[in-house]
């Protein structure tokens, strides 16, 4: 198996700040000595996730999740902890070697080589003497060539097996050449699964490509555009195109443009307009707005300008509301996509498109010819806009877009929100729920608080509090399997703690979850006194252990004298641990 040696993970650990790599995937706001941000591992609302840039570790108290700098790019990126280990090292230039590489790749390293390979078979095959029209189409468009290497666009083969013999000749295993996304398997076999269409590579946040959008040149073709079905490494309802080109320009404009297309993008990326994503492969989704609201709260909905993609625009504008985000409608020409767009009209129009830009409310008003609409539609018109904010959490973003409402269509405000409170009533007792949040493991019993406790001040930063607790605690005391493990590693320690190794030395999430809680929680407040709480937790676990001791040795007298063997030495034991319960006060 590969393995990085232990000094190279050290100093890449060490060279890594937490905080400069977290905010390259999330919006981190200061708080006291911490930073906070939407956790990403959960459909945060409000900033539940903490990063410390003194203990390296970050902890999210609403759902649990936590660990140190490789952890977050592991369950984010969905890669290894040698990829993860990689990376940092190739961004702070610290060489990272594996031994064993060569005889036993990491799973999920497969999948992205398989996926880097196939991108380059395409884009050979593009810039071959047999796609000379494809270019010429691609340019027609307007698309420089430096663009088309840039974003790695392809074209797939006519044949069906083209590509799964070349990847059969790379020796890649049959479960990741089916579980990739690239092939359809049949009772005749595995095929091709994109075929004579222009590939669009999709990458995540970190710039690897996970899956593939391929873009029919087939007039016959019914499907126009095929994307990869989800895989372990793509989840399109979770994926952006471009963000991981687009994310900084984002954060610096404080806005985003939302396409629907690839195209779409890349028209707008190459004329200048960088803070720019596309929703490709599917619809807007929840997933969709919480990764947009981790950079931006401000979005310019910029979608076909056909009734296709005005009904889009307002089912993504009531989507970006629930989220807390502000959806703004950049009205695209009938006609035209924002691709045809900036071709004829250039970047300028679309920003003035943007400065023009109008609330999701008046353009949904303005899609409908009111003045020609019954009493009767009238009011189902109006029945649909409640019904989609009726479950929207911010109550100034539904005031707004009821004040909206009563000014465009002239309709008395008190008289929206009586309807407004009756549609929410209905959704109510229709059983509508938020979403649950797998909540953290916590430590609730009196015994489990006090090992917590005393574990907690073991991994203090005051060298002081972690001697007198060193000094008073015994190992057998702490019974929680992860709480004594983290025990025996801190105990040992008598210069400063590295909180982030720490983590390293816990291979289940779940424990790395509650040791970054552990490590991340507040000690008790400087005037309290410590060395009484230490002693206080100390007694209950003693307590605790005497009482199993007392409660084992009766049983044990009582086999004892069934079987009338000798029982002087053991009364002599339960006795004293009767006094020193009586003394305790615990009987």
């Amino acid at each position: 198996m590969a393995r990085i040696a232990p000094e190279v993970i050290d100093r890449v650990r060490d060279a890594a700040n937490i905080v400069d790599i977290i905010s390259q995937y999330l919006d981190l706001r200061k708080r006291g000595q911490n930073f906070v941000g939407i956790c990403p591992f959960h459909n945060d609302t409000h900033p539940s996730l903490y990063v410390s840039p003194v203990k390296e570790i970050y902890k999210c108290f609403a759902c649990g999740a936590g660990g140190n700098v490789f952890t977050f790019l592991t369950e984010y990126d969905k890669i290894s902890f040698v990829d993860a280990v990689k990376q940092l090292g190739a961004k702070y230039g610290i060489e990272v070697k594996l031994s064993g590489e060569s005889e036993d790749k990491d799973y999920y390293s497969k999948l992205y080589d398989l996926h880097e390979y196939a991108a380059n078979i395409f884009q050979k095959r593009l810039f071959s003497d047999e796609s000379k029209n494809v270019i010429s189409y691609l340019t027609e468009r307007g698309l420089l060539t430096d663009t088309i290497k840039k974003f790695r666009l392809g074209i797939s083969s006519t044949g069906w097996e083209d590509l799964i013999n070349k990847v059969k000749s790379q020796n890649y295993s049959k479960d990741v050449i089916e579980k990739s996304g690239l092939f359809t398997k049949t009772e005749k076999g595995i095929f091709d699964r994109f075929r004579n269409r222009i590939m669009f590579p999709i990458f995540n946040q970190s710039g690897k490509i996970i899956a593939f959008g391929g873009r029919t040149l087939d007039k016959d073709e019914p499907a126009k555009y095929l994307n990869s079905p989800d895989t372990q490494l793509y989840h399109k309802s979770d994926v952006l195109y471009g963000l991981h080109l687009s994310r900084q320009a984002i954060r610096e404009k404080e806005a985003v443009f939302l396409v629907e297309g690839y195209m779409d993008f890349i028209q707008l990326y190459q004329a200048g307009i960088e803070n720019v994503i596309a929703a490709s492969g599917t619809a807007l989704t929840e997933r969709h707005v919480q990764q947009i609201k981790k950079f931006t709260n401000r979005v310019f909905l910029t979608y076909d300008g056909d009734q296709a993609g005005t009904n889009a625009t307002i089912r993504a504008g009531y989507l970006l509301y629930h989220g807390g985000v502000e959806p703004l409608v950049v009205v695209v020409p009938k006609g035209m996509d924002p691709d045809d767009w900036v071709r004829e009209k250039g970047a300028e129009a679309i920003m003035q498109g943007a400065e023009s830009a109008i609330s999701l409310i008046d353009f949904q008003i303005s899609s409908k010819n009111i003045k020609d609409l019954s009493s009767a539609e009238r009011s189902q018109f109006v029945d649909d806009i409640l019904f989609a904010i009726a479950d929207i959490g911010d109550s100034i973003i539904r005031n707004s877009i009821l004040k909206n409402i009563s000014q465009r269509l002239q309709i008395d405000e008190n008289e929206l929100l009586q309807r407004l409170k009756r549609e929410q009533a209905r959704q109510r007792t229709r059983g509508q729920k938020d979403d649950i949040v797998e909540q953290p493991i916590e430590f609730s019993s009196l015994i489990q608080k006090a090992q917590s406790i005393l574990v907690k001040l073991l991994a203090s930063d005051d060298p002081q509090i972690r001697q007198v607790v060193r000094d008073k605690i015994e190992i057998d005391l702490i019974s929680e399997p992860v709480l004594k493990k983290l025990a025996e590693i801190l105990l040992p320690i008598y210069n400063d703690i590295n909180y982030s190794s720490i983590i390293d030395q816990f291979e289940n999430k779940k424990e790395r979850e509650i040791v970054a809680n552990v490590l991340m929680e507040e000690l008790p407040h400087e005037d309290d006194d410590l060395v009484a709480i230490i002693n206080e937790c100390i007694l209950t676990l003693k307590s605790r252990l005497l009482k199993e001791q007392y409660k084992s040795a009766r049983f044990k007298l009582r086999e004892l004298e069934l079987k009338g063997e000798e029982t002087t030495e053991l009364r002599m034991e339960v006795a004293q641990l009767h006094i020193e319960l009586d003394k305790m006060g615990l009987l």
